[in-house]
């Protein structure tokens, strides 16, 4: 049977730094390169906005690593935008941002089908609310379409994000007792070098095997990007 081998990236760029740094992106798309990922799901990406000098990065990132770039606004910030993105390798054959519940600042899921070399994934991104534990409501409910919207899954899939809460938050045990995935590399440390905390993730349906993963300590970020690599035997 054919193997479907993919790296995938997630990365919370914290696209609002690129308001003190004329190399931010620079410095952002390097760490990408480096990583050397067929996919990479990215946060906190700005569009437009004066936090980033009212430039496209999700455009800016897909020119300056050469990969294919989708955007997915989670809301209107000014005359701008901001939201999730996904840069890849391979062919985005489809793509769809659906809205999650809860108040505050709006939040979403993006969805993209992506065509690889050994094969067909869907790719989910998405980033939850923060504020720490006075974020945790408005992350239960977003964690509740979260799983709705996975539930209705019947391809390989992988989900990266930023979920603002460590492993042991009731939150991400809510996430977890839905029994659709497994979250790769449990053993990692922390992912925010400031907060010291793991808040990062990469989460995959349980036909994918992990190979490796580790936090790459690099780019300008408060977020350390996260890179597994992962196979199945066969697309069921």
């Amino acid at each position: 049977m054919p193997e479907l081998r993919v790296k995938v990236l997630s990365y919370n760029v914290g696209g609002h730094g690129a308001r003190w740094s004329r190399g931010y992106l620079e410095r952002i798309a390097r760490a990408i390169a480096e990583a050397g990922a067929d996919v990479v799901g990215l946060q906190e990406v700005h569009r437009g906005t004066k936090q980033s000098r009212l430039e496209d990065q999700a455009a800016a990132l897909g020119r300056l690593t050469g990969m294919t770039v989708r955007f997915g606004r989670s809301f209107e910030m000014g005359a701008g935008e901001f939201g999730n993105a996904v840069l890849t390798t391979g062919e985005v054959r489809s793509t769809e941002v659906h809205p999650l519940p809860g108040t505050g600042e709006p939040r979403t899921l993006l969805h993209t089908c992506i065509g690889l070399a050994t094969g067909e994934i869907d790719f989910f991104v998405t980033h939850l609310a923060a504020w720490s534990r006075w974020g945790r409501s408005a992350r239960s409910v977003q964690i509740q379409g979260l799983v709705e919207r996975l539930r209705q899954q019947d391809r390989p899939f992988v989900l990266v994000g930023d979920l603002n809460a460590p492993p042991g938050a009731p939150e991400i045990g809510t996430l977890m007792a839905a029994e659709l995935f497994r979250m790769c590399g449990d053993d990692i440390a922390f992912t925010h070098r400031y907060m010291r905390q793991r808040i990062d993730y990469v989460f995959a349906d349980p036909g994918w095997t992990t190979d490796a993963y580790r936090v790459i300590r690099s780019g300008p970020s408060d977020h350390w990007p996260v890179l597994v690599e992962l196979h199945r035997k066969s697309q069921d």
